[in-house]
């Protein structure tokens, strides 16, 4: 099984907000045949190697030089991506280029976690779990995932979720549909510079959570999850909308709409109700456990920087 953690930024100073975590589960998965894959920054490659040195079955690796290896031709040739992978791969590229860039604010490298964690779940499969995530005890369980999965805080249907289309921009990138928190989806539209937005639909879910993903290797849930963000990042790039006061809220709003899209798809791009395709959670003061997977999350009140 093939577990994915990502830090954006150079090394922590407290090391239970980006290493700690991963490497009580590589020592407790060692023996389950567990991979564990550290993703940072290519300037961080050394130094986090030598945090993992003592760990065989972990593999630290460049987010940069991965994304580069991605768009050569003999990769691929043999991960052949099955939906329309060159503009993804070209938006994520995007993406981590222009959030490294001098201007850029430094909390928008949460936003491009996000975006990357999307994206591996679409092109490569597993799980990916945020720093902070280790097993609540001695063992922990991670079936191979059949669908798009996330946590959800509770288990009843009480946010009004708003499924409807971008119709007037042009493109394949405009084909299908996306998904926001209704209450929020007027000022999304609004930071995007997209007036006027379709009615849609109205549906309803539990809390989601986007902390912990998981996902077979091309799913329909990853790829529709994946193709929101890079097209609400990318229509808003365009525009020069990325900065603004109001932008970061837009995007912590937009990957939950992006995981709810993703977890309401079926592997023939049906849609059904999200709640087959959640792990509910016992929150516990700053922590949170997964107890179906035996898993603890823990709110460091931080994110990369």
């Amino acid at each position: 099984m093939d577990i994915h953690y990502t830090w954006i930024g150079p090394p922590a100073s407290n090391r239970d907000q980006d290493v700690s975590g991963a490497q009580r589960l590589a020592t407790l998965g060692a023996s389950k045949g567990a991979k564990v894959y550290f993703w940072c920054l290519d300037a961080h490659v050394a130094s986090y190697q030598q945090d993992f040195a003592a760990y065989k079955n972990v593999t630290v690796r460049g987010v940069q030089s991965f994304l580069s290896t991605a768009s050569g031709i003999a990769y691929r040739w043999y991960y052949w991506y099955q939906e329309s992978d060159d503009w993804a791969v070209a938006a994520m590229k995007d993406i981590v280029t222009w959030g490294l860039q001098p201007g850029t604010p430094a909390s928008y490298r949460a936003f491009i976690k996000d975006a990357w964690s999307l994206f591996l779940m679409y092109t490569w499969g597993g799980y990916v779990l945020d720093a902070g995530i280790a097993p609540s005890g001695d063992l922990f369980n991670l079936p191979t995932p059949t669908a798009f999965k996330a946590p959800s805080l509770t288990r009843d249907d009480a946010i009004a979720i708003r499924r409807f289309q971008f119709s007037r921009i042009d493109g394949w990138e405009s084909q299908g549909d996306v998904t926001l928190s209704n209450g929020v989806v007027d000022a999304v539209c609004a930071e995007m510079q997209y007036a006027d937005p379709d009615d849609g639909d109205v549906e309803l879910s539990p809390q989601l959570e986007v902390w912990m993903l998981a996902s077979p290797r091309y799913s329909k849930g990853a790829w529709a999850a994946l193709k929101q963000y890079c097209l609400v990042w990318k229509w808003m790039q365009k525009n020069h909308a990325l900065v603004s006061d109001r932008a970061p809220n837009v995007f912590r709003y937009l990957i939950a709409g992006c995981v709810y899209n993703g977890l309401t798809r079926t592997q023939n791009n049906t849609i059904q109700p999200p709640h087959g395709s959640l792990w509910y959670c016992n929150p516990s003061g700053s922590d949170v456990v997964v107890s179906d997977l035996s898993l603890r999350k823990t709110y460091h009140g931080t994110s990369a920087r």
